[in-house]
């Protein structure tokens, strides 16, 4: 895959680096706070930021979500990265079709390393880009999905709607966990499975938390509570997904979302939020995915999926 070391790109990936003669591990990222607050040197300020992102992304995806959802699309730029991988990790492409306003990069590692010229790490998106000290602020979704949902408020079109409710947070903080560790990192151990029995062991929990999931939504219109919630922006990023890319490009074949009741009509009706769909690439998706994984060229046409049919949800 590829990661930068000191600085500079290399094409295969270490667990450790020498410094000094010592070992060292590398770092994961840049986890930096924007502060309603003022407690750091990030303020919350309308075209002050860039976020970085991908279409093919899950994790990209909770991040533009979230950004669209709290009414922050006239105060966060939003920077498209193409949507296959290509030798260097995330890029923008040769078509022209993507490119980089902050220091005209071809890939996303030089934005790493301009934030940090000694960067030992891999290149992962999102990433939230300050303007002014033409710097990553931070590359972790989760931090910066939880930033625009309370530090933007001041500025955002609909501060009035909070993800992460204070008497919902532990079993918010449980579903999150759940969702992330089973479902969302659970598709890529099947992808990457070094042997069968790996192999069966992410399977058999991807789909013993499909089938949990799917009785709590039986009786729930959402995860927790009455409104959407982080974990349900969460768990749609992999929903959204999993018939396109993941049943077969993954090996994750003992069902479809389809046909699952109560979670097919659960993605129709988040889908169909106001806003939501514009977030939605489906053929993008399936590209990146596709030509990332696969040498031969070829991306399927389907399936025909329709995320606009009455989902009924309302009646729970």
């Amino acid at each position: 895959m590829g990661m930068l070391v000191n600085g500079r790109w290399q094409d295969s990936d270490l667990e450790t680096f020498q410094r000094n003669d010592k070992q060292v591990r590398f770092r994961n990222g840049f986890h930096d706070q924007v502060k309603l607050n003022r407690t750091t040197a990030y303020l919350p300020q309308a075209d002050r930021y860039l976020l970085y992102v991908n279409v093919t992304c899950p994790w990209s995806h909770r991040t533009t979500l979230t950004r669209k959802l709290k009414g922050l699309s006239n105060v966060v730029e939003i920077v498209y990265l193409e949507p296959v991988m290509g030798r260097e990790s995330w890029w923008f492409g040769d078509s022209k079709q993507y490119r980089d306003p902050a220091l005209n990069a071809t890939h996303l590692h030089e934005l790493y390393s301009a934030t940090d010229p000694n960067f030992t790490g891999r290149v992962s998106i999102p990433v939230l880009w300050d303007k002014k000290t033409r710097k990553i602020v931070n590359n972790d979704s989760a931090q910066i999905a939880r930033m625009f949902n309370f530090e933007f408020n001041e500025i955002a079109e609909y501060p009035e709607i909070d993800f992460y409710p204070l008497e919902n947070r532990d079993e918010i903080d449980h579903l999150n966990n759940l969702v992330a560790e089973n479902l969302n990192d659970g598709v890529y151990r099947c992808l990457l499975a070094r042997n069968q029995q790996l192999y069966e062991e992410a399977y058999d929990s991807i789909f013993h938390t499909l089938d949990y999931l799917e009785e709590r939504l039986t009786s729930k219109r959402y995860l927790v509570g009455h409104l959407p919630t982080e974990p349900d922006w969460r768990f749609f990023s992999f929903l959204i997904r999993f018939d396109i890319v993941y049943y077969s490009l993954y090996n994750c074949n003992r069902k479809r979302i389809s046909d699952y009741p109560s979670l097919s009509s659960y993605t129709k009706d988040l889908y169909q939020i106001s806003g939501v769909a514009e977030t939605v690439d489906l053929d993008g998706i399936k590209r990146g995915y596709f030509l990332t994984v696969n040498s031969n060229g070829i991306v399927p046409k389907g399936p025909d999926i329709d995320l606009l049919s009455a989902h009924l949800r309302e009646n729970i």
